[in-house]
Order: C-alpha cells, then structure tokens, then sequence
C-alpha cells in the first residue's frame, strides 16, 4: 500500500472530505486526489497534508499492519474537532451552562486594541461561566446582550469568536472552549469552523506549550 493510499484511509477515518483536507493543510484539491491516487507529492506538500491530518511520514508508515490500519491508531486519529463560529451571546451562553470548566485563548491580535477586547471579552466568559447558573432569567438576558455587544466589538476588530463543549467520557466532565482567531486565518474554513483537533496537533510539534491546558480553570464549586 503506497503512501497516498495510507492518506486516504487515515483521512476517512477523521470523515474528512479531499476538498476540507485541502482547504486545511492549505494545497489544492487536485493535489489531495494526486496524491492519494499515485502516493507522489513533493515534500513540503506531503508534509502540510500529514500536519493537517495530526501525523508525520514514519508515524503514518507504522499506522498499517498486513494494510490495515491498527486498533492503536484507529483511537488516537477517530476523533476530529471543529470549533463553530459564535455569533452572538445566546450561543455562547449554551457552550457555557453547567460547564466544569473553560479551556480559552486568543489568537493573532496583533494591535493593542485587539489585545485589550480579546482580554476583556475572555475575562466576562470566566465570570459568566461562574455564575451563571446561580443568576435569574432577567440577568441572563442582559449578559447576553453584553457577551453579544463584545462579539460585534471584536468582529469589528477582524476577530472571530470559536467554541464548543468537550465531554470526558469517563468523569462526564465538561469543557467550554472559546478561543478567538482572526477571519482570516488559514484554518478557517469556508463552513465557518476551524479544526481543533489540527490546532492542537500543530502546536505540539512545534514544540509549544499546549496553550489550551495553560488557561484551563475550573470554577468554585
């Protein structure tokens, strides 16, 4: 089984289209049918297809026993996360409710008001997430309309509001992640949703802090 095949098996298995793993690792859609046709591709397109997928060469070539891929690597790459587009603050509030705990950052603010709006707004997430099981109906009204106006604030900024719940299956945890992102970042896809799962990836092979884990709080209970 040539490489390309390996691609296309592993990028099923994460129910990616050859149009969305293209548009993630940033090549053509062509090239993803290419190659996954002749397992022949240059180098540093190989590599953007193999980051986008969260693997590298040799792992990729140790996936497959007897041209099938192994239970171990069916659990680590099965899973895909896209973070959805929020666009005002009653859907955010519904990441947030009974949540456990929040998982946040901010990416590519690159001004001193974009700083200052994507602290601001994260700040209010925190709080909101603390209290707002313990507030009435009226209040939760008026901090939607609040999360709502420092949405548009950043949006009017170039800055994009993601998120999503996350469920451990074993504890039943949940985690809200907000992370803010500039519109036009390349992860970012024409659905509105950018891959987490990537993201998460690409920062550990880069040798960066997981950031996600750094800004991980879980609120007085």
């Amino acid at each position: 089984m040539h490489i390309g095949l390996k691609i296309k098996q592993l990028r099923k298995l994460k129910l990616l289209t050859q149009a969305q793993l293209a548009e993630i690792s940033g090549v053509s859609e062509r090239t993803i049918r290419r190659l996954e046709l002749t397992g022949v591709a240059e180098s540093t397109t190989l590599k953007l297809v193999l980051t986008a997928l969260g693997t590298n060469l040799e792992e990729l070539e140790n996936m497959f026993k007897d041209e099938t891929l192994t239970e171990e690597s069916k659990e680590k790459h099965g899973h895909i996360r896209f973070l959805q587009k929020i666009e005002n603050g009653r859907e955010l509030t519904r990441i947030l409710s009974n949540a456990h705990q929040l998982g946040y950052d901010y990416h590519d603010c690159n001004t001193q008001e974009q700083v200052e709006l994507a602290q601001v707004f994260l700040t209010t997430v925190a709080d909101v997430m603390d209290i707002w099981d313990m507030m009435e109906i009226g209040r939760k009204f008026e901090l939607e309309n609040e999360l709502s106006e420092q949405i548009k604030q950043l949006e009017q900024q170039g800055l994009w509001v993601f998120g999503d719940r996350i469920i451990n299956k074993e504890t039943q945890w949940v985690t809200a992640i907000v992370e803010i992102y500039s519109k036009n970042n390349p992860l970012i896809n024409t659905s509105s949703l950018i891959n987490y799962s990537t993201i998460r990836q690409l920062n550990l092979q880069v040798g960066k802090q997981l950031r996600f884990f750094r800004f991980l709080i879980t609120p007085f209970i």
